[in-house]
């Protein structure tokens, strides 16, 4: 994984689109729904025991996380009564992936403080990815394991962009692990774009671009 420089400002302006509608529109802590089984227990799922438990389960770990604490934004997790929730995100996402040439939606969640995501490695989902965050005051981290080295690679204060390859089981690229934590209000939206790597540069190439 590695941070590139968010600059494009027609994807800075699709971003700070969704800041918008989840940190300022919508009560997403009042109309969505969320796990609360493991709130407060981020020193557990993302510390350095559990990530040996879930190595150790080699294949008998599918790939997704098993425990977080953040709430999905994405329509199918909406519980309110407003229907411009779904044409509201629909639109903000789609203009994202048509803009990229995203594959797919893998994650959109908005995470409180003490927020976090477990040790996961996404064997189940591997492709090229890209993770935006935005982070409300920096405070907080995304983690991952390089060989036998953990990496800690602090949020930066409002959007950033990190990129990468999550590589299945039947890869010669070994699995990717990694977990996030914050304490403070931050935001993920993290897309894969498939298995063509001149796709992927020539995408980062275009994020990186102050046109």
């Amino acid at each position: 994984m590695q941070f590139i420089e968010l600059k494009n400002p027609r994807v800075l302006d699709i971003l700070e689109r969704f800041r918008y509608l989840y940190r300022e529109k919508y009560d997403v802590v009042a109309t969505n729904r969320i796990k609360q089984n493991f709130v407060g227990k981020h020193d557990l799922y993302t510390s350095e025991e559990y990530l040996n438990r879930i190595r150790n389960r080699g294949r008998g770990h599918e790939g997704s996380p098993a425990g977080g604490y953040s709430y999905p934004i994405k329509p199918d997790h909406y519980i309110g009564n407003d229907p411009q929730y779904k044409v509201d995100f629909t639109e903000v996402n789609d203009k994202l992936m048509v803009g990229l040439g995203l594959q797919a939606s893998a994650l959109s969640q908005l995470y409180p403080p003490q927020g976090f995501i477990d040790w996961h490695n996404n064997a189940n989902a591997s492709s090229f990815n890209v993770i935006f965050t935005w982070s409300e005051t920096g405070d907080g981290w995304f983690k991952w394991l390089d060989g036998e080295k953990i990496v800690t690679m602090p949020d930066k204060k409002g959007w950033s962009c990190k990129v990468g390859y999550f590589a299945s089981y039947d890869e010669k690229t070994p699995v990717t692990y990694h977990c996030a934590y914050t304490d403070c209000w931050r935001m993920t939206l993290s897309y894969t774009l498939g298995f063509d790597q001149d796709y992927w540069s020539d995408m980062i190439d275009y994020i990186q671009c102050e046109e």
